[in-house]
């Protein structure tokens, strides 16, 4: 491989790592460049995989944060009114994340998030529901890789009928 290809490889990692780029908008864009098919469809699947990685976990940790200051904050007992805001605003986001969850769950969020919210938005969303990270990560990457290479043999078959 020459320099060139190297660097366009590099482009695509970096763009697949990049959070709504999304691997599978630098694939097709790397296949077209010209570069080989199977190390683009690596690097930008590797690059986009390893930030879903620290998003997974790093939700994982800043939601431990933030529960663990929710718990140290000091809210007036004597304010009825907060109280009942508090309450509804729970309730309300809680119903959201059911219904999420009720309507396909973490394998319809890995399946539609590269299409829709991003990788790494979907990887915090479903550890923000309660899902363990590596749990998140799993199924988030399994979307990510099915949809990298279902746009890598599009775009190739279809790059092959322009040209053929």
């Amino acid at each position: 491989m020459s320099a060139s290809e190297w660097w366009g490889l590099l482009g695509v990692f970096a763009g697949g790592a990049l959070p709504w780029l999304e691997a599978i908008v630098v694939i097709p864009g790397g296949i077209v460049a010209g570069l080989p098919v199977v190390p683009v469809v690596a690097a930008g699947m590797i690059g986009n995989l390893l930030t879903v990685g620290v998003a997974a976990f790093a939700g994982d940790w800043l939601k431990l944060r933030l529960t663990a200051w929710r718990r140290r904050r000091v809210v007036p007992d004597d304010d009825p009114e907060a109280k009942a805001r508090r309450a509804a605003t729970t309730h309300k986001r809680r119903a959201r994340i059911e219904r999420l969850m009720n309507r396909g769950g973490l394998p319809l969020l890995a399946l539609l998030g590269p299409l829709g919210i991003g990788t790494q938005i979907s990887a915090v969303v479903a550890v923000a529901t309660g899902v363990r990270p590596g749990r998140a990560f799993l199924w988030v990457g399994a979307g990510t890789v099915f949809w990298c290479v279902v746009v890598a043999v599009a775009t190739a078959a279809g790059f092959d009928a322009v040209r053929g």
